[in-house]
């Protein structure tokens, strides 16, 4: 799905009734998930599973957070669901705003653990850039908002003083909560766009689970990952698996606290480091079947030989990065013909 059309702020609104307020009052805005505000059961953000498939500034990323329940009474429970606990809201900062959108495959993290299961040691094109806004009018803007699955998502873009305003009081007005001050500034002085989602669910959500995959389709320069957002919001862990054309820096990546299976145990391999696309699980090969702007961009993962990355990072604190997760290619970078 492509989006172009964008609105004034303020005029833009959910359809009503369709989602409840979903943020605890007083809670800050980001990558934590919140539940609905009359909820007062405190609610605890589990480890995250990524992935990115990355080819000629195309970029497809995959996100399921999970998140625990705390002191609910048995009472509470029924069926595995909580009483009132109906949905889940959080935002994300994005480089780029995104064309595609949809729910993945809840098989494909156990698939991509499998594909890349540890083994014991034995003895650039030109990037498309529609996004660039160079230029623009102080202020928040908000793209069509879009349906996939279970989610609802808005988008938007911020720019200036006046921006940050303007996407702090949308935010709060509409269950979100505020994203601290100096992550605001950073993503909107480095061009980022925001995802407000929310995922309801009318049968309720249980005490602790994993969450619906969510799929992303943009244009950027370099592979990224939304992770400084959780500074301020305690240790977390991330499994995120990289999927690209060319070899990637891992001493850059060991910066932000993520290793691959050999850098935390020499003693191991990982499995189909190198390989091809065709021999990738079919839940990662169906995510990028059906975009027409991949073909010339990402659809070089197609050809010849790729790297597939699995990267693990404990008890990681966003609070102690200065820019976001990128990772960097080495000499020959993603420049292959």
């Amino acid at each position: 799905m492509r989006l172009t059309r964008s609105v004034a702020i303020g005029a833009l609104v959910l359809a009503a009734g369709a989602l409840s307020v979903l943020a605890m009052q007083g809670r800050p805005a980001g990558a934590c998930e919140h539940p609905p505000r009359e909820f007062k059961y405190p609610i605890k953000a589990g480890a995250q599973r990524g992935l990115i498939m990355f080819a000629g500034g195309r970029q497809h990323m995959v996100i399921a957070p999970s998140y625990s329940i705390e002191d609910v009474p048995a009472e509470k429970i029924k069926n595995d669901a909580i009483e009132g606990f109906t949905s889940l809201a959080w935002v994300i900062p994005v480089p780029a705003l995104p064309d595609t959108y949809e729910e993945a495959s809840a098989k494909l993290f156990a698939s991509l653990e499998e594909f890349t299961r540890p083994h014991e040691a034995i003895g650039k094109n030109s990037q498309r850039d529609d996004n660039d806004e160079k230029g623009e009018e102080e202020g928040a803007q908000f793209f069509e908002p879009v349906k996939a699955g279970a989610y609802a998502i808005q988008p938007i873009k911020a720019s200036g003083d006046k921006g940050s305003l303007e996407l702090n009081t949308w935010l709060d007005e509409n269950g979100f909560g505020k994203i601290k001050e100096d992550l605001l500034k950073y993503y909107n002085e480095n061009n980022f766009y925001w995802l407000a989602i929310k995922l309801s669910a009318e049968k309720g959500l249980p005490v602790e689970g994993a969450l619906k995959p969510l799929h992303i389709g943009m244009f950027c320069a370099k592979p990224t990952y939304p992770l400084k957002i959780r500074a301020g919001m305690g240790a977390f862990d991330l499994e995120l698996y990289l999927i690209t054309r060319d070899e990637v820096d891992l001493d850059k990546s060991k910066g932000f606290g993520l290793h691959t299976i050999e850098q935390a145990d020499s003693a191991f391999l990982q499995s189909n480091r190198k390989t091809t696309f065709d021999v990738l699980p079919s839940e990662v090969r169906d995510l990028v079947k059906n975009v027409a702007e991949d073909k010339p961009r990402i659809g070089q993962l197609r050809k010849g030989e790729i790297y597939c990355y699995r990267f693990m990072g404990s008890e990681l604190d966003a609070g102690k990065l200065t820019t976001e997760l990128t990772f960097e290619f080495k000499a020959s970078g993603d420049k292959r013909k």
